[in-house]
């Protein structure tokens, strides 16, 4: 099975946890935020009014937080701010469609 066709759940299952009180709402501007973003629902359920989502950057998709369940193993082991996960995928981001080694318009050169 194709990674990108996977729930956030399945497969590699990490993901930024990200907490906000706004959250707890369909319509928490963040949330539209990653919509505008190309990140789809990758969620089995939808809203139930919990202040955390899970935010997988590498497939572009997120899942609302659910009581009592883990859906993917949150990075670094600790939730993050809104705030905080824009600030680390501002950095990702400026590395879209770069070869893995590639920082800017020249190649990094790892073994010297």
């Amino acid at each position: 099975m194709v990674e990108k066709n996977l729930h956030i759940g399945e497969g590699k299952r990490e993901a930024f946890l990200v907490c906000d009180h706004s959250l707890i709402s369909v319509d928490a501007p963040f949330l539209k935020w990653l919509c505008e973003e190309g990140f789809v629902f990758g969620g089995y359920h939808g809203n139930y009014g919990c202040s955390w989502i899970y935010v997988n950057i590498t497939r572009k998709q997120y899942a609302y937080g659910m009581p009592g369940v883990g859906l993917a193993e949150p990075l670094g082991n600790h939730a993050i701010t809104i705030e905080e996960f824009k600030t680390i995928y501002s950095i990702y981001k400026k590395y879209e469609g770069k070869e893995l080694f590639v920082f800017s318009s020249a190649k990094f050169d790892y073994d010297e």
